[in-house]
């Protein structure tokens, strides 16, 4: 978070423990990061894609873990074509 020193707008993360933060969304049922724009299966970006936090740096469009989180929405792997 910004006001604890890292680039992710304060508003948009929430301190899980003292050392863990959690983007605001990503709690709920189903699970929705509140910097996701756009709509699943169409297309999609994040609202701070400059500022966003490591796991969302680590994760890799068309990797193993974006094909099981497309998966779990009923969408098809990536196919590369876009």
């Amino acid at each position: 978070m910004q006001d604890m020193g890292g680039s992710v707008p304060s508003g948009l993360a929430v301190e899980v423990t003292n050392t863990t933060m959690r983007m605001r969304g990503t709690d709920h049922s189903p699970p929705r990061c509140a910097a996701l724009t756009g709509q699943l299966g169409k297309k999609i970006g994040c609202g701070i894609y400059e500022w966003r936090p490591s796991p969302c740096r680590e994760f890799e469009e068309g990797s193993d873990a974006c094909t099981r989180a497309r998966q779990r929405h009923g969408l098809p792997p990536v196919d590369g074509a876009d």
